[in-house]
């Protein structure tokens, strides 16, 4: 079977796979970015909500929360052309575990009813937002052998 690919053809297809080999790093980081944002915007939210409860601040917090996330959503789509292999299925097991983090505070904050400290509140942002950062570490990381 002859090969019917001239030289010009191979150099187009080959600039080709090394465009798409750059775009899907372009893509791996803005699913990064966007994982940790996503993370770090919910501890933020827990903390600060804690700390504003009960005040005329409360709702602006929402609105600013809501709008960050959704801000956050939209960059994303708009900027990730495609979600790098074991991407989505990375940052989804990180949020459910950051959304259990999350609960759990709640309902502990709740339960203690306490005054809340700021490094309290900081330390559990923290840890709420921790499972987000590691699965955009792992993200950027990309997989063994994948070529960047």
């Amino acid at each position: 079977m002859p090969n019917d690919v001239t030289p010009q053809e191979a150099r187009e297809q080959l600039a080709a796979a090394e465009a798409a080999t750059d775009r899907r790093a372009g893509d791996r980081r803005v699913h990064a970015l966007a994982t940790a944002g996503f993370g770090l915007v919910i501890g933020a939210y827990l903390a600060v909500s804690r700390l504003v409860e009960d005040t005329s601040a409360e709702t602006l917090v929402v609105v600013c929360y809501v709008l960050l996330l959704l801000g956050l959503a939209g960059w994303q789509t708009r900027e990730a052309r495609t979600w790098p292999r074991r991407a989505r299925r990375t940052s989804y097991v990180g949020l459910g575990v950051t959304v259990v983090l999350f609960l759990g505070a709640v309902i502990a904050f709740n339960v203690v009813d306490a005054q809340q400290e700021v490094p309290l509140l900081v330390l559990a942002g923290l840890v709420v937002a921790a499972p987000m950062l590691v699965a955009a570490a792992l993200i950027e990381r990309g997989e063994r052998g994948e070529r960047r």
